[in-house]
């Protein structure tokens, strides 16, 4: 199966998934506890912002702006690298923890961050693991609830949400009720998200195109379309 292409340029802010081997359930505790450490330590060593993170049995997402080209790259190989040789090592495992290289999403934050949140903090919901994202604790959600900046970077459009920490999280526990009305739409394989404006955009200076490239746009509500492969069957295509 070729490789997913790499798409990022400096202060681009993605959405990244990372999934293990053969999609094995690996993660336990103290592994949830383990990799949010590490993912605190890239936060100190490379030039990323992180708004938002989730950690799954099998895979984990991740909200981050980039400082430059190739700080997506290099952050992702450490953190995925390093979680690699102490799960192996404590574990006595051999061979891949990961299924493949990571895959990223380029999103436009005046349409999508917002939704981009809700819908890492909704993925242990539609995996049936808790009622709501405030019980699933390997997340970065609590952090939001509280305005805990030395755990996440609090972006402006979620601090604009209210005058206090108290205050922006109603209003976002209200966009998150919201978003989870909507009906499931994966970011697994999309290159960027936004309006179609900043999809074309992104299409254009990447060197792709719709359909005659490869690539197809998937409507996500709102206005907001994805760009993907032009094979696969999520979502609803335009």
């Amino acid at each position: 199966m070729p490789r997913p292409p790499r798409f990022t340029y400096p202060r681009a802010v993605h959405h990244v998934t990372l999934r293990c081997n053969n999609r094995e359930f690996l993660f336990a505790e103290p592994w949830f506890a383990r990799f949010i450490e590490l993912l605190q330590e890239a936060r100190t060593s490379f030039p990323i912002r992180l708004f938002h993170y989730c950690v799954m049995t099998n895979h984990v997402h991740l909200l981050l702006q980039v400082g430059h080209g190739d700080t997506l790259p290099r952050v992702m190989h450490w953190l995925s690298t390093s979680f690699v040789r102490r799960f192996n090592k404590a574990t006595g495992r051999r061979g891949h923890l990961w299924e493949a290289r990571y895959r990223s999403t380029i999103v436009e934050q005046a349409t999508y961050f917002l939704r981009c949140m809700a819908y890492v903090d909704l993925n242990p919901v539609r995996a049936r693991m808790v009622a709501a994202p405030a019980d699933y604790p390997w997340c970065g959600h609590q952090a939001l609830a509280v305005g805990d900046a030395g755990v996440l970077d609090l972006h402006d459009l979620y601090v604009g949400l209210g005058a206090d920490a108290a205050t922006r999280y109603a209003a976002y526990l209200e966009f998150l009720a919201e978003e989870a009305r909507r009906p499931g739409f994966s970011l697994a394989r999309v290159h960027f998200v936004g309006s179609p404006r900043f999809v074309g955009r992104m299409e254009a200076r990447f060197g792709l195109g719709a359909g005659a490239r490869g690539v197809r746009h998937i409507r996500a509500g709102d206005g907001v379309v994805a760009s993907a492969p032009l094979h696969g069957s999520q979502g609803q295509s335009l």
